[in-house]
C-alpha cells in the first residue's frame, strides 16, 4: 500500500509539473507571437513612404510610440539583422542610442560572460559598426582575438565589408595569429574592397608556411601589379609543397614568361599535386612549346598528374598534334592511351575518322594514323567513338575500324 501511495503521489506530481510547463511554454509562445507582430508593425511603420524624406531624428520621433512597445533586445536584434533595410536599421540604431545610450552598446559589444549573451555582443558590434563609432575597430580587434568562434565570425564579416585600412590590418593580423581558421579569414580578405596587395607581400616571407600559402593565394587576384610575378616566382623553391602549389596557381593567373619558366621547373616537383598544378598552368598560359615536357607526365605514377597533363595539352589546342604523334609510339601504355584521349578530346580523331570512313579511297597515311590512335586508346576509345558519331555514320565507322584490325570493336 505504501508503494502504491508513493507511485500515485509521483504520478500526480509529474502531471502537475507537466501542466505547469505547458502553461509556461504557452505563455512564452504567446509573448513571442505578440513580439513578432509588434516587430512586423515596427518595420512596416519605418518603411512608410511619407517618412523617407524626413531626417533620422524626425523618423525616430514619429515611430517612438510604437518602438516603446518593443523590448530593447528586439530593437537590437532587428537593427543588426542583415534582412532589415538599411534605412530602417538607421532609425533603430538612432533610437537605441537615444533611449539607452552608447555606453550600453559599448558594454555589450566589449565582452560577454554567458553563451546566451553572444548574440547581444555580436548585434551590438554590428550596430556600432554601421554607426561608424570611433571605437569600433578596437572592439572588432578584441572580438577576433578572442576564442569565441561566433563572435569572431561576425567581426570578420564586418571587417570584410569595410573600406577603412584598419580593417585589413586586423584581418591580416588575425590570419597570422591563426586563432581562428585562416581559410575563413582569407575569404573576407578576398572579397574586401581594400585590395591591400602591398600588405600581402610581407606574408610571402612569414616563417609560418600557412601564412605564406595564403599570401601567395591572395596575390593571385592582382595581375596588374608589376612586382607580383617576380615575388611569387621565388616561392617555387619553398620547402612546403602547399606554398609551391599556391604560388604556381597564382602565377598562372597573374604571370607570363616568368610564370611559364617556374611551371616548367615544377613539372618535376617531388609532390604530385604540385606537378599537376604546374602542368595546368602551362596549359592556361598556352605554352605550346612546353607540350613535350607536359606530355612526359602522361606516364606519371599519379592519376591526378596524368589527368592534369591531358587537360593542359587539350588547353594548348590542335598545335600539339606532333607531340601527340610521338607519344603514340611510346613504350608506356599510359602515355599512349593519354595521347589518344587528347586526340579524341580535341576533336581531331572524330573529324579524321568520319572523313575517312565516308571516302571510297581512304588515305594510307591517314588510315595508319587512325590505327595508331585507336590502338593506343584501346577498346573504350573506339566504342565511345562509335557512340558519338551517331546512328547514321556508325556503320561506316565500324567497318573502317574493323579493316584496321581492331577486332574488339563492339558490333552490337
Amino acid at each position: 500500500m505504501m508503494l502504491e501511495g508513493i507511485l500515485l503521489s509521483a504520478g500526480v506530481f509529474a502531471v502537475l509539473v507537466w501542466g505547469a510547463l505547458s502553461v509556461h511554454v504557452a505563455r512564452v509562445d504567446t509573448r513571442r507571437r505578440a513580439a513578432r507582430a509588434v516587430g512586423s508593425s515596427m518595420l512596416a511603420a519605418l518603411d512608410r513612404e511619407d517618412l523617407q524624406s524626413l531626417s533620422v531624428e524626425a523618423r525616430v520621433a514619429r515611430v517612438r510610440p510604437l518602438l516603446e512597445q518593443v523590448s530593447r533586445d528586439m530593437v537590437l536584434h532587428t537593427a543588426a539583422d542583415a534582412a532589415t533595410p538599411r534605412a530602417a536599421a538607421g532609425v533603430l540604431n538612432a533610437y537605441l542610442l537615444d533611449r539607452w545610450g552608447e555606453h550600453t552598446l559599448l558594454r555589450d559589444a566589449s565582452s560577454h560572460r554567458l553563451s546566451r549573451d553572444v548574440w547581444r555582443r555580436t548585434a551590438s558590434l554590428t550596430v556600432l559598426f554601421h554607426l561608424g563609432h570611433p571605437r569600433i575597430y578596437d572592439l572588432l580587434s578584441r572580438a577576433v582575438a578572442g576564442a569565441d568562434t561566433d563572435v569572431a565570425s561576425v567581426a570578420f564579416a564586418l571587417l570584410g565589408t569595410s573600406s577603412d585600412p584598419r580593417a585589413a590590418e586586423i584581418l591580416i593580423e588575425a590570419l597570422k595569429a591563426q586563432r581562428h581558421p585562416a581559410s575563413r579569414i582569407a575569404v573576407h580578405l578576398e572579397h574586401s574592397r581594400l585590395c591591400p596587395a602591398d600588405a600581402y607581400r610581407a606574408l610571402l616571407v612569414d616563417p609560418d608556411a600557412t601564412v605564406r600559402f595564403w599570401g601567395a593565394t591572395l596575390l593571385g587576384d592582382y595581375p596588374e601589379v608589376e612586382w607580383i610575378e617576380r615575388e611569387l616566382a621565388r616561392l617555387v623553391d619553398d620547402p612546403d609543397p602547399r606554398v609551391r602549389k599556391a604560388a604556381i596557381q597564382s602565377l598562372g593567373r597573374t604571370g607570363d614568361a616568368i610564370a611559364a619558366e617556374a611551371a616548367l621547373r615544377l613539372l618535376r616537383d617531388a609532390t604530385p599535386f604540385v606537378r599537376a598544378h604546374a602542368a595546368r598552368v602551362l596549359g592556361e598560359l598556352d605554352r605550346v612549346g612546353a607540350a613535350p615536357a607536359v606530355a612526359e607526365l602522361l606516364g606519371d605514377a599519379d592519376w591526378w598528374v596524368r589527368a592534369a597533363a591531358k587537360q593542359a595539352l587539350e588547353a594548348m589546342g590542335s598545335d600539339v598534334w606532333p607531340v601527340l604523334m610521338r607519344c603514340l609510339g611510346h613504350g608506356d601504355e599510359f602515355v599512349r592511351n593519354g595521347a589518344a584521349e587528347v586526340f579524341q578530346n580535341l576533336g581531331l580523331l572524330d573529324n579524321l575518322i568520319i572523313l575517312e570512313a565516308a571516302s571510297d579511297a581512304p588515305s594510307g597515311a591517314k588510315v595508319d594514323l587512325l590505327r595508331r590512335i585507336a590502338s593506343a586508346g584501346g577498346t573504350r576509345l573506339t566504342n565511345s567513338l562509335i557512340e558519338r558519331v551517331g546512328p547514321e555514320s556508325a556503320p561506316r565507322v565500324r567497318r573502317l575500324l574493323e579493316t584496321l584490325g581492331l577486332e574488339q570493336v563492339r558490333t552490337s
